[in-house]
């Protein structure tokens, strides 16, 4: 994971923030999943998968983010993909990864099975017999696991414009009406997996989110935009005048600003950061920089001003051309100059 990823992810991973961030994009802004109903979960899926020829091969993912969400008798597991990139095959991974917690789940209900077969409390089996398709399952017929939902942050200034579902990355262009009656009778039968995306840069009605990702949508859709970007921030001055040291690593990565990284880097002390001081402080930077460079840019046209009155000087004290660029160096283009200038003078006074 790359060092913007983790910034990302230990930003998001805050239990505020994620039930905000499921609560806007899932449910529309409604408060259904509370941030104390929220308990973190092992990123890694580490599963044995054994084939019918008793192969055996190992798979092992790790998720950014995954958590448990609990409300009463209802589990739900809850996981964030952050990206700084397009990934052109992104609904094959997120189905693998939700297929790998799925499995995972299945595992740990017959691994928790087997105890109790194994340890019966007060001498009577827990549980009924299993039957013979339970035990070639490994899952009993009343066994149940709990739905899993990715979402997929991206945060990259490019505009997503990968597939958002599983039907995109086929071929199902159909040139005819009969490839197209096929292909819609495929459809029937095959079985679609969208991706959750959340274009961070392009939000739309970002008023359903009621945490700081307000302020993080708002202030992402004028990336690239330096004085609209100064002016939303200098508007919320209540918010970015005093952003904690996480998100000020995320802001970092969102706007692919080094500068600001290297300065909390700096000033690691601080608990709170004036992220609208920064900001100024890197547009008088760039102010000075241009003043220097305009400064530079003038004393090299004095200089070379300089020197065209002296070649014309010489020119005009009827010094040979082979003379003065043996005496000055000046090249063919700084001696026509020079006698485009004595023409120019000469006309201006007759």
């Amino acid at each position: 994971m790359g060092k913007a990823n983790t910034a990302v992810n230990t930003w998001l991973s805050d239990n505020r923030r994620f039930a905000d961030l499921f609560n806007g994009t899932v449910f529309g802004g409604k408060q259904v999943i509370l941030p104390e109903d929220l308990e973190g979960l092992d990123r890694e899926t580490d599963i044995i998968v054994t084939g019918k020829d008793n192969t055996s091969r190992d798979l092992q993912r790790y998720r950014d983010i995954v958590k448990q969400w609990k409300k009463g008798p209802f589990f739900a597991v809850l996981a964030c993909e952050s990206q700084d990139r397009i990934h052109y095959a992104m609904p094959v991974r997120n189905m693998l990864y939700d297929g790998l917690s799925y499995t995972e789940q299945i595992r740990t209900v017959w691994k928790e099975d087997k105890y109790h077969r194994s340890n019966p409390a007060g001498g009577q089996a827990s549980h009924p017999r299993l039957t013979g398709e339970e035990y070639f399952s490994r899952f009993r017929k009343t066994d149940r696991i709990f739905p899993v939902i990715t979402l997929v942050f991206y945060y990259d200034l490019k505009k997503w414009d990968g597939a958002v579902e599983l039907y995109d990355m086929f071929h199902f262009d159909g040139q005819t009406d009969t490839e197209a009656e096929t292909f819609d009778l495929l459809r029937t039968y095959l079985p679609n997996y969208r991706v959750n995306l959340i274009d961070a840069g392009n939000m739309e009605n970002i008023n359903r989110f009621h945490t700081d990702l307000q302020q993080i949508f708002g202030v992402l859709q004028y990336r690239g935009k330096k004085d609209e970007l100064r002016s939303y921030m200098l508007e919320n001055r209540d918010y970015f005048g005093q952003v904690d040291v996480e998100t000020y690593y995320a802001l970092q990565s969102f706007l692919h600003s080094e500068k600001i990284l290297k300065e909390v880097e700096i000033s690691q002390g601080k608990e709170r950061i004036d992220m609208c001081q920064a900001l100024e402080d890197i547009y008088a930077d760039g102010v000075r920089a241009g003043e220097k460079a305009g400064e530079k840019a003038g004393e090299k046209t004095g200089r070379a001003q300089e020197r065209l009155k002296i070649i014309s000087k010489m020119l005009q004290e009827n010094f040979s051309a082979s003379t003065i660029k043996k005496c000055t160096d000046a090249t063919d283009e700084e001696l026509q100059n020079a006698r485009n200038l004595i023409e120019k003078m000469s006309v201006q006074t007759s």
